[in-house]
């Protein structure tokens, strides 16, 4: 159990907080603090002490405690941490947050890590020099232990508010997270394959973003239950080495899937759409009809759906949910009060490759 003046602590951080934002700089004094909070002398003397050490408060012999000026320059000033500037789906993602802080008197910088923990690390010591009022953040590669949990554990020290996106690491610890329902989605998409027939079932999952074994957790849940299980050989893992090499039109590692991996598989469970695009280009190009052959279910609803030649079969949530919720979520952990972690639910939309 930890100690009382580190439990405190944690209290007195929101109020530093809070109390900037309001535009005060006088912090309660001792007295004051055993009064609104409970606590014994010694236990508020010590989480004082903790939060000067840390840089939030500064005392002035005779006339007081102040907020320090660690805090100075993060009115205003929303900093959203997210992983690719030309992915398909960050640019509505950014407007959708930024619709929402704007009217709100809030502006937002984008940061972008690529989805590299060194960029990433580059990005919080940025913020740890010049905090902003509150942080959303999608972590680089969450389905890996991060080398950058002692730089997050600085930023909640500070009292900074951060809302996960997509994937939670843990810390800050509480800092609620707002993400897809991946492993519900992937049930829902098995489901209806099997419900279209298909029992031999494929899969193409990303590795190193948790999205992807949560997906892939949902197929083979929704398998089990039908008395179905995945081969191994029929399902294929690809990191942010590979997906970039995709993009760039090197197709070497779904066309080797196309021609090995698939086997006698009559559908395809993809990662996201960005995935199933040029799968669907290497399936026409190999002979194989999409989707009387092989068909081909997919995440995000994107415009690849529409550019793929044939439309693809893809889940998506309602227009801009994504973004603002969480800018929503973050604007009440702002004004100091307890926000929640939400999974938001897929629907799907059926076209020509299912």
């Amino acid at each position: 159990m930890a100690a009382k003046y580190l439990n405190l602590a944690a209290e007195l951080r929101q109020l530093c907080v809070q109390l900037h934002r309001q535009g005060e700089r006088k912090f309660p004094s001792e007295p004051e603090l055993c009064r609104q909070t409970g606590y014994s002398r010694e236990t508020v003397r010590r989480a004082l002490a903790l939060l000067e050490q840390e840089g939030l408060l500064t005392r002035e012999r005779g006339s007081g405690t102040y907020l320090a000026d660690a805090l100075a320059g993060r009115s205003g000033r929303i900093a959203v941490v997210v992983c690719c500037e030309g992915d398909y789906l960050y640019p509505q993602l950014l407007r959708d947050i930024e619709s929402v802080c704007r009217p709100r008197g809030f502006r937002t910088e984008a940061y972008f890590t690529e989805n590299r923990t060194e960029r990433e690390r580059e990005i919080l010591t940025g913020l740890l020099a010049d905090p902003p009022a509150g942080i959303l953040m999608e972590g680089a590669k969450t389905a890996l232990p991060s080398p950058n949990l002692d730089l997050l554990t600085r930023l909640g020290k500070l009292g900074i508010p951060l809302v996960w996106l997509h994937a939670p690491h843990g810390v800050p610890s509480g800092s609620p997270c707002v993400q897809d329902d991946n492993a519900g989605g992937g049930r829902l998409l098995t489901r209806y394959l099997l419900d279209k027939g298909h029992r031999e079932i494929a899969g193409l999952f990303k590795y190193d973003d948790r999205q992807g074994p949560e997906r892939y957790e949902g197929c083979v849940t929704e398998l089990a239950q039908a008395g179905l299980s995945p081969a191994d050989a029929h399902v294929r893992w690809y990191g942010t080495e590979e997906r970039d090499a995709i993009l760039k039109g090197r197709l070497d590692w779904l066309h080797r899937f196309v021609h090995t991996g698939l086997g006698s598989c009559s559908a395809v469970v993809c990662y996201n759409d960005e995935i199933a695009y040029p799968l669907i280009q290497c399936l026409l190009a190999a002979g194989y009809r999409v989707p009387e052959d092989v068909a081909v279910v997919s995440f995000d609803n994107s415009h690849y759906c529409r550019l793929s030649p044939v439309s693809i079969t893809s889940l998506g949530h309602e227009r801009h949910q994504m973004g603002s919720s969480a800018a929503l979520t973050l604007l009440t952990l702002m004004r100091g009060r307890q926000a929640h972690s939400s999974r938001l639910p897929w629907m799907l939309y059926e076209r020509g490759s299912g």
